[in-house]
């Protein structure tokens, strides 16, 4: 493995398109429905903002699109990551245990938005369905921010990665 961790680096691209597309696909589900159309048109219009709703569902899918294709890197680099300390540890401590449900959880919104992509891919404008809509914004956007939060207390509370090829770090492992 290299000398400084990889995966830290490729998270934030998939992060990020994760939770635009729930974002998106959430004010999609509220400016199209009749109950809160009205609502959200009369704010932007006060606002001055000209949008086009039928525009949000184009953006949606190719955020969906990039969280894909960005996050093939993270989920390699992660498991690359994380597969010394099970081969260590097992699933024996917290630490272990906080990594596997980390990379289910991205790995269970990754499948989510891939079946968001492959059915909305054949819609007239890439329009989602209600199922669609509520995969991107009630699953794999709270799903994905919990999961960073996870990323975040292996490093912060655990210390994942931190210091390894160090000199401090391997003074450690020789006592």
């Amino acid at each position: 493995m290299a000398k400084h961790p990889i995966h830290p680096a490729t998270v934030h691209f998939p992060v990020t398109f994760i939770i635009v597309t729930g974002i998106l696909d959430t004010f999609y589900a509220a400016a199209s429905s009749p109950a809160t159309a009205p609502l959200i048109q009369s704010t932007l219009k006060s606002l001055g903002v000209q949008f086009y709703t039928n525009s949000i569902p184009i953006f949606s899918y190719y955020t969906t699109l990039l969280a894909l294709i960005t996050g093939i890197p993270a989920i390699i680099t992660g498991g690359l990551e994380v597969m010394p300390l099970i081969q260590r540890d097992g699933l024996n401590t917290p630490k272990a245990r906080t990594a596997v449900v980390h990379a289910m959880l991205n790995d269970l919104s990754l499948f989510a938005l891939a079946y968001n992509w492959w059915t909305r891919r054949a819609m007239n404008d890439f329009a989602p369905s209600t199922t669609n809509l509520m995969i991107s914004g009630m699953l794999a956007l709270p799903v994905s921010t919990y999961a960073a939060y996870l990323g975040g207390s292996l490093v912060y509370d655990y210390g994942m990665g931190v210091g390894r090829g160090s000199a401090k770090a391997k003074d450690k492992k020789g006592q």
